[in-house]
Formats: structure tokens, C-alpha cells, sequence
């Protein structure tokens, strides 16, 4: 038996139509190929609705016989109420029983033949009525970790928290002072600040930036502020809540959003809700269960055994069900969102938004959306979105009404599995078609896409250290440009929110936490590189393709991927108004070996961006094209 004798596709509209997420109460048409030597007695769709796991099934019809193969098909209507449905083929034959299903969980389009029940195919069922905000979409990102990005004015070393080390010289390198424990006794700072925000914002717009990602501004003990103290205040060696709303405002005169790091699922052991330390002026949860704060957390044996984030005694777990703790979040007048809203903060980025409740975000969500239509609420996920579970639960993110975007950590993983060399062109074309499938196309052209952040190795150390150990490190650092150089124009070329993490373009190394947070090396930039950020960051700024332009991937040789984005008769993906334009984007990520790409496309000529005396033609719907090793190439069609 051979496994194109039966055949499905999930990417394939002629056997799954239309492509995609599917709006509820939509139809959805699907059909299978089986070839007429099989002695079929009747073909069934298996389809499960992922809410209540109640299996359906429909006998498909034969709809025609053609070219050996004989083709069934049938349509099913998506439920109204929004969730993933699952499916797979049951084929009878007169003597025995074959089922046919995807190849894996992770990976959608063909299938294979299996004797027993197979991995299904996934089908999101959305609420159209939910649509991410347009700004959005066409955004692009600067992430900021404060202490390290630029002091402004002078640093005064008695808002520091007691327990901190200033540094004296800007240019160190960051680092832990750790007890036996291995627990963090001082803090390291060195005094980045909201006023050197501002004074750098001409800076960053120069980057092509529309918004900035904050990590958390609230009083806390860290350098990091995920342990928050206050959530109602601007921890004081940032500056004030003026200085902040202030920021704010300067920002807009630039075009630029702000969005804030939200830490809600736990808060600090040092805290005014925990006040473990007995630093504040309060009656915190873990001196008196008589405190207003003590049903917020859960204590085992009162008060030194209690649930803490990855069981870090200085960052107890926050009960995210309990009433009281929701009405402060959110519901109240004076409650942390609504507070900030009226400083002006639209926009949110959930820290670990796995341990919040679907029921928490969606609240969040409707008083952001209340105060401004346009707010954004982005989560941390970093898997598929679209078919998450935990903590028992499969997550509603994607289905409308809960988040707008996440980070897309899938797609940073499958981009350095393919520089690392373990998988090829062909996987990376079937992984982000697979999530393509799989996340509604107002979600898919939202997402947060990005090579670093404060919680992974920088991109430049990653690359490094994927290279063989007997190069010659001229060759090392050249290659390792070249290569950030064809990432960071595939995610600013790429459907998504493009996220330049801080130091990036400066040429900032970094191995793990704390050394992918070091300063900004302000005056000692790579300048090439900072160059190119400033050249992507106009691309897509002048360009609407690269933002709101269709987009179709090529897995073109095994080290060549690529992918066009177009945009035709004066409407873009999303059906707005906007220019005629067509672009493809090629990478040959072998570093010693040039590859020929051929592209099936339209007739004509194109153009490289890079170099506009670089001008190719495509014939009879066929460019072939040259790349050298680690080259990327951006190519416009020349109208």
C-alpha cells in the first residue's frame, strides 16, 4: 500500500475550503482522494467538538472518479458557539477498516494511513465579530528593559531599594550576588530610567518603531519588577507618575504607543498585599490572616508555606478567582487598569498569561476595549495559541474576546531549528502554514514576532555559537551579521508584529539571564548593524506589503526558504484600501555554499531592495536567482 493512495490536504483548497480558522455557523467542505483499486464500501468523517469531546460523523458522498482515484466529499457547519473541532477520515472496505490523519500533532496538510483512530486535523472556530485593532497590525516594536536602556538626569541612589548594587560605570556587566541558597540577596542597577526614555524617543522613532513594550515599571525590589510591590505606583528610581504620563504624551507626538508589562499572577514577597519583609505601611497577607489581602493568596501552613510562582518564596501566587482581587485588578473605580487608563495607558502585556484565567483576561480585555476600541491586550504563550491547555483547560485565546495578540515563540523556535541545521526549508514551510491554519488571519497578522527578548539568549550569541568551532573568527563574526541581518529582515518582512529587543541593533550580546539584559552601549554601537535596523524599520514603514500584503511561503531547496507578500486591485489582505505591490523574500541559510532559487511568479522584472541595481527577470512565470551564502534578498516587482 502506498500512502498517496489515500490523500487529504488541509493546505490544499481543493480538499478543505476555505483555508483556515473558520468563522462560526460557517461551512466548511472536505474531501478525500482514494484510489479506485480500493473496494470501498462507504467513506466517513469523524468530527469532534473539542467543548463538550462529542464525536460526530458524516458519510461523505462520491462526487467523481476521475484519474484512477475516486473523490468524496462532504460539508460540515461549524457550531455557534467558538472552539477547536477535530477531524479525521474513516475509510470501509469490503474486508477491513483504514483511518486516515495527520502525520503529527504539530503539523498539518497531507496525511498518512493509519490501522487505528489517527491524530486529527484542527479546525479554530472564531468569532468573527472580535477583530484586532488596524494600528496594530501595521505596528512595529521596540522592547525596553528599563534599568538598562539609558539614564537620563542623575540617579539618586537613595530611591534604589535596600537591598541594590549601583553600578558606577555604565559599560559593566550585569551579574547576581547570590546566597548558598542560590537566592538573589542584592540587586544590581545601573539606572536606566523613564526620562532617558524620553530623551532617546527621536532615537527609537528612528527605528521605524509605532509602539513601545515596557518590562515592568512598578515599585518592587528587582531589577527585573516582576516582583511588584505597588501596582499602583511608578517605582521611584524610574521617576514619577508625571514623568510616565508625560513619556506618554511624548511618545504620541512621535506616532508611538506604550504598552506596559502586566504581572499579575503573582505579586512581590516584599509587597503591600504580602509585606513579608515588613517594609511597607500595611497589614499584609503574610503578617495577619485578619489582612485585606490574605484571601488572595493560599497558604498551607500559615504564613511561611505558601504557593509561589515556580515555588520562589519571593513571588507569591495570587488566587486570579477570588472576587475581591478582580474588583482591585479591574472592576473598581481606583483599580489598577482603570487607573492607568486615565494616565493614558491603552495597552497591555500579560506576563505568563497561562496562569490567568480565561475569565480574568476576557474581564481585562472588555475594560480596555470600554476605555479605547483600539487597546491591545498581548499575552505570554509559547506555544500554538490556538490549541493551548493548562492547568487542565484548553485556552479560548484566539476564539474572540479574550487576547489580541501573543508572542510568537513558535515561530522563533522553528526560525533557529532551521539556522541550527535540524530541520530544513520544507519543514519551516509546513510548521508556519500549519500555524497560519491554524490561527484566524486577524490573530495570525497580530502576532508579536521576535528574535530576542529578556527572557532568552540574544539573537547574535544564539547564531555565534551555532557556527562550527574551527572557523576563523573573522569569518564568525561576518557570517553571524550576515545571518542577523536575514532573520531580522524575514520578521520585518513576515505577517506580524515585528519586536526589536533593545541592544539589538547595537550589536548587544548575551547568553542567559542576567546577560541578555546589559546596558545599551550607547556610543559604541556596531554601526553597520544599527544601519540595517534603521533601513528594515523604513522598508516597512513605506511599504503596506510587508505589513497588510497577502502572504504565501516557499520552501524553494532544503537551505532556501522564502515567501511572497502582494497585494492586488487596490485592497490588502484584510480588504482596506491600499497600493499594488508585490514582494518576495529568499534566504540561503548554508553559510559556505551558494544555492539557486527558482520562484514560480509573475512575469516581469524585480528589483532588490538592498541593492536597486540588482535587477532580475522572471520567464514563462519562472525566477531563478543566485543567492550567496547567509544572503537574504528582498525583491520588489518592478510595475
Amino acid at each position: 500500500m502506498k500512502q498517496r493512495d489515500i490523500y487529504h490536504n488541509s493546505f490544499d483548497l481543493t480538499y478543505r475550503e476555505p483555508f483556515g480558522a473558520a468563522p462560526k455557523g460557517s461551512k466548511v467542505s472536505l474531501s478525500i482522494d482514494i484510489h479506485n483499486r480500493f473496494e470501498v464500501s462507504q467513506v466517513i468523517l469523524h468530527y469532534i467538538l473539542d467543548k463538550t469531546d462529542t464525536e460526530k460523523t458524516k458519510k461523505m458522498d462520491l462526487y467523481s472518479e476521475e484519474h484512477q482515484f475516486d473523490s468524496y466529499e462532504t460539508s460540515i457547519t461549524m457550531p455557534d458557539e467558538p472552539q477547536l473541532i477535530w477531524y479525521f477520515f474513516e475509510v470501509n472496505l469490503t474486508d477491513h477498516t483504514l483511518f486516515y490523519g495527520r502525520e503529527n500533532i504539530f503539523e498539518s496538510g497531507e496525511g498518512t494511513i493509519y490501522d487505528h483512530v489517527p491524530p486529527s486535523w484542527q479546525i479554530t472556530v472564531y468569532n468573527p465579530e472580535y477583530q484586532t485593532p488596524d494600528w496594530w497590525k501595521n505596528a512595529t516594536m521596540y522592547q525596553i528593559f528599563p534599568d538598562r536602556f539609558f539614564a537620563g538626569g542623575t540617579l539618586d541612589p537613595t530611591k534604589a531599594p535596600k537591598t541594590s548594587l549601583i553600578h558606577a560605570h555604565w559599560e559593566n556587566d550585569p551579574f547576581y550576588i547570590r546566597n548558598e541558597r542560590g537566592e538573589v540577596v542584592r540587586w544590581d542597577f545601573f539606572g536606566g530610567n523613564l526620562q532617558g526614555i524620553k530623551e532617546k524617543l527621536d532615537y527609537i522613532a528612528s527605528l521605524g518603531v509605532t509602539v513601545i513594550y515596557l518590562n515592568p515599571i512598578f515599585e518592587a525590589e528587582s531589577n527585573h519588577r516582576y516582583d511588584t510591590g505597588d501596582y499602583h505606583k511608578i517605582d521611584p528610581l524610574l521617576g514619577t507618575k508625571e514623568e510616565f504620563e508625560q513619556l506618554i504624551k511624548e511618545a504620541a507626538d512621535r506616532g508611538i504607543e506604550i504598552m506596559l508589562d502586566g504581572v499579575f499572577s503573582h505579586t512581590g514577597s516584599n509587597s503591600i498585599y504580602f509585606n513579608r519583609e515588613n517594609q511597607y505601611d500595611s497589614l499584609g497577607a503574610y503578617q495577619s490572616k485578619e489582612s485585606p489581602y490574605y484571601s488572595w493568596y493560599t497558604f498551607h501552613h500559615y504564613p511561611d508555606d505558601y504557593d509561589a510562582w515556580w515555588g520562589v518564596g519571593t513571588l507569591p501566587t495570587l488566587n486570579k478567582e477570588n472576587e475581591d482581587y478582580q474588583s482591585f485588578l479591574v472592576d473598581d473605580e481606583n483599580s489598577v487598569i482603570q487607573s492607568w487608563q486615565r494616565s493614558g495607558v491603552n495597552h497591555w502585556r500579560l506576563d505568563v498569561a497561562d496562569e490567568l484565567t480565561d475569565d480574568l483576561i476576557k474581564k481585562l480585555y472588555q475594560q480596555l476595549k470600554k476605555g479605547d476600541k483600539s487597546s491591545v491586550l498581548l499575552g505570554e504563550v509559547w506555544e500554538d495559541a490556538s490549541n493551548k491547555s493548562s492547568y487542565g483547560n484548553r485556552r479560548d485565546y484566539f476564539l474572540g474576546g479574550v487576547l489580541d495578540s501573543v508572542m510568537n515563540y513558535p515561530l522563533r523556535r522553528i526560525m533557529l531549528d532551521f539556522m541550527k541545521g535540524e530541520v530544513d526549508a520544507f519543514f519551516v514551510n509546513r510548521r508556519l502554514t500549519t500555524l497560519n491554519e491554524h490561527y484566524p488571519q486577524e490573530y495570525f497578522y497580530a502576532l508579536m514576532n521576535m528574535l530576542s527578548s529578556h527572557d532568552v539568549e540574544r539573537i547574535i550569541t544564539m547564531l555565534h555559537d551555532y557556527l562550527p568551532d574551527d572557523m576563523d573568527e573573522e569569518d564568525r563574526v561576518n557570517i553571524n551579521r550576515a545571518q542577523v541581518k536575514a532573520l531580522s529582515l524575514w520578521l520585518y518582512s513576515f505577517p506580524g508584529i515585528p519586536s526589536l529587543y533593545y541592544g539589538d541593533e547595537a550589536g548587544v550580546d548575551g547568553g542567559a539571564d542576567p546577560d541578555n539584559r546589559k546596558p545599551y552601549p550607547w556610543g559604541n554601537e556596531e554601526q553597520d548593524l544599527l544601519k540595517w535596523y534603521k533601513q528594515i524599520g523604513k522598508w516597512r514603514k513605506e511599504h503596506p506589503v510587508l505589513r497588510t500584503g497577502h502572504w504565501k511561503p516557499h520552501d524553494l531547496h532544503e537551505d532556501l526558504f522564502g515567501f511572497e507578500r502582494w497585494i492586488d486591485n487596490g485592497v490588502d489582505a484584510f480588504g482596506h484600501e491600499a497600493h499594488d505591490e508585490h514582494m518576495v523574500y529568499i534566504f540561503n541559510r548554508n553559510h559556505r555554499e551558494k544555492r539557486t532559487a527558482h520562484i514560480p511568479i509573475r512575469k516581469g522584472k524585480w528589483q532588490a531592495l538592498q541593492n536597486k541595481k540588482r535587477i532580475f527577470s522572471s520567464k514563462k512565470g519562472n525566477l531563478s536567482i543566485e543567492v550567496n551564502p547567509s544572503e537574504c534578498i528582498l525583491l520588489r516587482f518592478m510595475q
